[in-house]
């Protein structure tokens, strides 16, 4: 089979599903913390009003690019160069960056304990969990989870920990939480490494069936599309704010 084009294993139903109520509990999370950054951040209802109206509006139009994207086929031509899949990775990440330096935005995220930033992080079990049931289908390799080069599901069972310890008994020190999310940025790293030299790009280096082609296609194209920039914007959040206040 060439590299033009491969084609995604059947994903179960119910893994599909499981994925997409995950992605649409990121969305709601994102939906509530811009209310009542709003709210405790004194705005007007107009302008609440706004916020919220633009959040729901930016979320449900990148949701349904992606996957008209994914559902176009655009994306599973990997003899493209430089890959189709930047449309769906390269505006997420280039977002993020405007986004932290916004002061708007940074001063209402100020209204968000920082627990909730590194709490919230759990999410990665079910996300790996998600990802260990793909590999159980056969449809991504043993690398992408963590029986193989996959150590997020770290990151998600220590989160509720690190959130407590540091952030609600404050008995661990603000350089614990900052320490986890840096050893947190690093896990998201190395796994989005892993998945992209598993693609059937012509740089792909994990030569192991079956290759990474599930990111390709709905839902699964909105794992790095919001799922890993919202982990990635977590972690942004709380570092700056370690280094800040240099406390929890």
């Amino acid at each position: 089979m060439g590299i033009e084009r491969m084609i995604t294993p059947p994903i179960p139903l119910h893994v599909s599903a499981l994925f997409i109520a995950l992605v649409f509990g990121i969305a709601f999370f994102s939906i509530i913390a811009v209310h009542v950054c709003g709210v405790r951040g004194g705005l007007a209802f107009a302008d609440r009003r706004r916020n919220l109206s633009v959040t729901i509006l930016f979320l449900l139009v990148w949701l349904a690019f992606t996957n008209i994207i994914a559902l176009s086929g655009l994306l599973a031509n990997f003899a493209s160069m430089p890959p189709m899949f930047l449309l769906v990775v390269l505006p997420p990440f280039l977002f993020l960056a405007v986004l932290m330096q916004a002061k708007t935005f940074n001063d209402l995220s100020e209204n968000i304990s920082g627990f909730w930033f590194v709490y919230v992080q759990s999410f990665r079990i079910l996300m790996e969990f998600i990802l260990w049931l793909l590999y159980r289908y056969q449809i991504i390799p043993v690398q992408m989870t963590f029986e193989g080069l996959n150590f997020d599901i770290l990151v998600g069972l220590s989160a509720p920990f690190v959130a407590y310890y540091c952030f609600v008994k404050k008995s661990w020190s603000w350089k614990v939480a900052l320490t986890w999310n840096i050893f947190g940025l690093l896990f998201l790293a190395n796994i989005v490494t892993v998945a992209v030299l598993s693609t059937p790009y012509p740089f792909r280096h994990f030569m192991n069936e079956p290759a990474n082609t599930v990111i390709f296609n709905f839902p699964f194209v909105w794992l790095p599309s919001l799922v890993v920039p919202f982990a990635l914007l977590l972690h942004l959040i709380s570092i700056r704010r370690l280094l800040r206040y240099k406390a929890v």
